[in-house]
């Protein structure tokens, strides 16, 4: 993830690669040009997950510029990356485990050896 990119400048950015005006982007995502103008600007930072999912759909975002798309939208917010949510909230063990982690003081070279095990 770009570290210096904020979640509006993504979707302008995806909006621009793509050719697309933003009231034309406005117009396939069913909101207001003046709604969009804001998201982009960081005006405003609450979409819904749907609409989250829509902008992926529309720019046609492959899953490393969505998972980017959630968590500019995670850092803005606050929140958790959407994506993430849903799989956090579906398991007894990962919510452990993620507790574990933290109870742990788990270290950023942790997680990384524990990714590595997972891909193997």
């Amino acid at each position: 993830m770009t570290n210096d990119l904020t979640f509006g400048q993504f979707i302008s950015e995806q909006r621009q690669k793509h050719s697309m005006e933003s009231q034309e982007l406005a117009k396939a995502l069913g909101i207001s040009g003046a709604y969009l103008s804001q998201l982009e600007r960081g005006v405003r930072t609450n979409p819904s997950t749907e609409l989250l999912d829509k902008i992926a759909m529309v720019l046609c975002l492959n899953k490393i510029e969505t998972e980017t798309l959630y968590d500019l939208y995670a850092k803005v917010s606050g929140q958790i990356s959407p994506d993430l949510a849903v799989y956090v909230s579906s398991s007894e063990t990962v919510r452990q485990a993620l507790r574990t982690a933290r109870d742990a003081d788990a270290t950023e070279e942790d997680w990384k050896l524990f990714i590595e095990q997972l891909n193997k």
